[in-house]
């Protein structure tokens, strides 16, 4: 090809590049943006209408983002519901323009639309759609944009996504709070006596009715459903105090929040259960507040906890690495030891057979972590509790000796069995749940591996093989003969 040749080749390239950049181009944004409900920005939105069957509701946006309620009444709103309202607009497409709908908007239902939204801009511009009845066929709906303009066919999601009312978009958070700034938590109405929970530096502990050890994961897990709490129903007309209905005038339970840094308070007051029983629900209130919430009857069993439900019941506290041999005697005589060597763990007098150390590493975990389900007496092991001729006697070994001692013992049947286990020397005796002691329960046999096989032997195993004419096809085959 001449050198001319490729200049003008690339020239016409150049034209035609610059015919769809200038022209192609410009026309594909405009049909795209013709394709589209509304056109806008959704950052750019600071105030939404809301109007439907269900009520009108006006929202706007605070400089940090979050949006209020402010009509008709002032109420924080839930992000979440505006977010889905705004980008269900913004993503809503037009399926079709009806050219042939006439100068009557009414037979689509848009003489007097079932629904319509109005956004404001920042830059004080609006965007606004107008939405009628279905469309007969499939799942679309009849729409405007603004007050006037062609009758536009658009999803029915979208017209269903705007028909809210007060209820869907207010903020159903009962109780608003960060983990972090909670610096005590006291509970009434359960015990004759408050439980008081205090936090210093990272470490719970009980303050009251007696000085203890605070379980720091129960605490956590209470302040978790304290935070997740959702409201389903609201009333807004309770009075002050409210009405001796909701039982909230005194509260059933109280749960108190001191929150730093400036120990501000947050009051939870749990009340009565609501006039429809199959719903399970019950009255709520914070305090500062004077909304009343109708939230799910699990929130009672949620606040309505104990002193002892926070004690640590830890059975013997220690530092697994600390670990270099675990000693266990049990009544049956399947006693073994547990040898940690060179960072691997041994079974003593095993021989050459091969240990399960993931098994020895569990067990040392489950001690470490073997938690009472309820406290049975802090003064001693009572002669019923059977600690005096244990079940089992687990000794856990460091490298300057013994590092502590925990007795199980095991007593009754079914329903009337109890188990307990203490430390050797404490005063604290703990019931322990079965499933929890079944993870404890170790024989010696648990820690060895089956013996490899010798060379060209196949391994034991409890399946029957076709070699040993154990076919349960060919015994039938057997039995007919």
């Amino acid at each position: 090809m001449s050198f001319r040749n490729t200049i003008v080749l690339a020239v016409l390239v150049a034209l035609f590049g610059g015919y769809l950049y200038y022209v192609e181009r410009p026309a594909i944004e405009r049909e795209a943006e013709a394709g589209k409900l509304l056109d806008f920005d959704v950052d750019a939105v600071t105030r939404i209408e809301l109007e439907s069957s269900k009520g009108k509701i006006d929202l706007a946006k605070a400089a940090d983002g979050t949006w209020t309620v402010t009509s008709p009444r002032q109420t924080a709103a839930d992000a979440v519901t505006v977010d889905a309202v705004l980008a269900s607009l913004e993503d809503a497409q037009v399926a079709k323009t009806l050219d042939d709908t006439g100068a009557n908007p009414a037979p689509f239902g848009l003489a007097q639309p079932e629904a319509s939204v109005v956004l404001t801009l920042a830059d004080g511009s609006t965007r606004k759609a107008a939405f009628g009845k279905k469309a007969p066929i499939g799942s679309s709906a009849y729409a405007r944009r603004g007050d006037q303009g062609d009758v536009l066919l658009v999803p029915d999601v979208v017209r269903a996504g705007v028909q809210k009312e007060l209820n869907d978009v207010r903020d159903k958070t009962v109780l608003a709070f960060s983990d972090a700034d909670v610096k005590q938590i006291t509970i009434t109405g359960v015990e004759r006596e408050p439980t008081v929970l205090k936090k210093e530096g990272n470490e719970w502990s009980l303050a009251a009715p007696q000085p203890a050890k605070a379980d720091a994961a129960q605490v956590r897990s209470l302040l978790a459903s304290l935070r997740a709490l959702r409201a389903t129903g609201f009333v807004d007309d309770a009075g002050s105090p409210p009405d001796p209905k909701y039982h909230l005038a005194p509260a059933r339970v109280t749960v108190d929040l001191v929150l730093g840094p400036d120990d501000s308070r947050r009051s939870l007051l749990v009340g009565g259960a609501t006039e429809e029983p199959a719903k399970k629900e019950i009255y709520a209130q914070t305090v500062p507040g004077d909304t009343v919430y109708v939230v799910g009857s699990h929130l009672y069993s949620m606040a309505a906890k104990r002193a002892m439900d926070f004690r640590d019941k830890t059975v013997l506290a220690f530092d697994k690495d600390a670990v270099t041999g675990v000693v266990v005697e049990r009544s049956d005589g399947a006693g073994f030891t547990l040898e940690k060597k060179d960072g691997k763990w041994t079974v003593a007098d095993a021989g050459d057979a091969a240990v399960k150390e993931f098994v020895a590493s569990r067990l040392v975990d489950d001690l470490r972590e073997l938690k009472g389900t309820d406290i049975a007496s802090e003064t001693g092991a009572l002669p019923e509790f059977g600690l005096d001729d244990p079940t089992e006697t687990i000794t856990l070994q460091g490298s300057g000796g013994a590092l502590g001692s925990i007795r199980i013992a095991v007593r009754g049947e079914g329903a009337e069995k109890r188990i307990h286990a203490a430390a050797d020397g404490a005063q604290t005796v703990y019931l322990l749940q079965d499933y929890v002691f079944q993870r404890v329960d170790k024989k010696r046999a648990d820690f060895l591996a089956a013996p490899a096989p010798p060379a060209g032997q196949q391994p034991i195993t409890d399946e029957p093989s076709e070699e040993d004419g154990d076919d349960p096809e060919d015994e039938e085959e057997d039995a007919e003969r």
